[in-house]
């Protein structure tokens, strides 16, 4: 068979296209091999710097220095040829970290260069990688929740604190703190007297109405959302055990996280955790026990001490889980996270007896009568709306060292 010049020409030419092609997949294969290395060793980079330095605002440390320093030590030193290495810092926005707590978020940005080895045959003799990693940081906390105010309305709207009718408020040792956004959010009206060291809301005060004495005034504080503060509550108990009378007290189950009881007439408690599986309503009792915490377990949590000796003389735990815990009442969230209010408090002391302890009821309404004597009310009203009963003489003296205390901890998250 005879060939043709030209088909040998031909030849040649598809031996020339077909190494083109040859040398491309072993580009493909062994330069992309290298890139996607080197992006994955990018990532992990740019994940441990972001955490290195979370972890070194936390310590209270330079941040910036110590987000570089670990990139570098994994082969990432931001010389501006092979690679760059831009660390960046943010506060947290509003509501990602607990009250009481600053947050920042840390974004490590890392560039590299790869040089290309068989890509270069078609032209291509470098490829970028860029990767992103973000941490966030949450600041520890250890102190009285809500700035140690006495009182605390977490009503997000309408009147959270309402000083109206009558009483006279003698309150010591924290201020009034109103959540509410309205422009009664600390509200009084009539003959009330109203004593106290501060008063904060995030709306407005109207306190004009009866005759307040208050030492500062602060409007358009920023408001808590229930993912804010809910960090700031004990653990609710699992209620797993049985409480029983003996001798004329109430004695917790030994070895149970919360004993059930119902409350009923003149109640008298051994120190522990008690669960109250009922919602008494009017209360014809009187209620006592010394290192006690009660937890309300019922969404309709209802207990309203009715005078007349009839009322509520004890005193919180001073150490253990539940120090400073008086009453705790299960907080109420909607299926969107909203506080719902729900619960129904009197508060009312016995003559001179002493109430000591911190009352947790985030969806209670709180009605304070103050005692009958010249006792006062160590107490921090935490609820969801704060009024006055009657003519009452309300004394709150609160001391933060006989009251619950929050430990929060330092927080490290790897976002992305």
């Amino acid at each position: 068979m005879n060939h043709n010049k030209h088909e040998k020409g031909q030849t040649l030419i598809i031996i020339a296209l077909a190494a083109i092609v040859l040398i491309g997949f072993t580009a493909l294969a062994i330069d992309g091999s290298m890139v996607f290395s080197d992006r994955r060793h990018a990532q992990n980079a740019a994940d441990t710097a972001a955490m290195a330095g979370a972890l070194a605002y936390a310590r209270g440390s330079d941040l910036f220095t110590t987000a570089q320093t670990r990139a570098t030590s994994n082969g990432y030193d931001n010389d501006t040829i092979t690679n760059i290495v831009i660390v960046t810092v943010l506060d947290s926005p509003s509501g990602v970290c607990p009250a009481h707590t600053q947050g920042k978020d840390i974004q490590v940005d890392i560039t590299s260069y790869v040089q290309t080895t068989f890509a270069r045959v078609i032209g291509r003799t470098q490829v970028t990688n860029a990767v992103t990693a973000t941490s966030r940081t949450c600041g520890s906390y250890s102190g009285p929740p809500f700035n140690g105010n006495a009182i605390v309305s977490l009503a997000p709207s309408g009147v959270g604190y309402d000083g109206t009718g009558n009483p006279y408020w003698l309150i010591e040792g924290g201020g009034i703190f109103s959540n509410s956004l309205s422009p009664n959010a600390a509200y009084c009206n009539g003959s009330a007297t109203i004593n106290a060291p501060s008063v904060t809301v995030v709306g407005n005060t109207n306190l004009t109405g009866c005759d307040a004495n208050i030492g500062s005034e602060i409007e358009g504080a920023g408001q808590y959302a229930y993912s804010d503060y809910s960090s700031l509550f004990p653990r609710q108990p699992a209620c797993d055990g049985t409480a029983d009378e003996s001798s004329g007290q109430w004695h917790p189950q030994a070895g149970a996280d919360g004993s059930r009881v119902s409350l009923s007439g003149d109640m008298d408690f051994a120190p522990g955790l008690y669960c109250i599986t009922n919602s008494p309503g009017p209360y014809h009792g009187e209620i006592t026990g010394s290192d006690v915490t009660f937890y309300a377990m019922r969404a309709d949590f209802e207990i309203k001490f009715d005078g007349a000796g009839n009322s509520f003389t004890a005193q919180a735990p001073t150490s253990g889980e539940y120090a400073g815990v008086l009453l705790y009442a299960a907080p109420q969230v909607d299926a969107n996270g909203n506080l719902l209010n729900t619960q129904a408090i009197d508060l009312r002391g016995n003559g001179d007896g002493d109430i000591v302890g911190t009352i947790i009821a985030p969806s209670a309404d709180v009605t304070m009568f103050g005692n009958s004597g010249t006792g006062a009310i160590n107490s921090q009203i935490i609820a969801y709306q704060v009024d006055a009963g009657g003519g009452a003489n309300i004394h709150v003296s609160y001391d933060a060292g006989d009251n619950y205390q929050v430990a929060l901890p330092n927080t490290l998250t790897l976002l992305k």
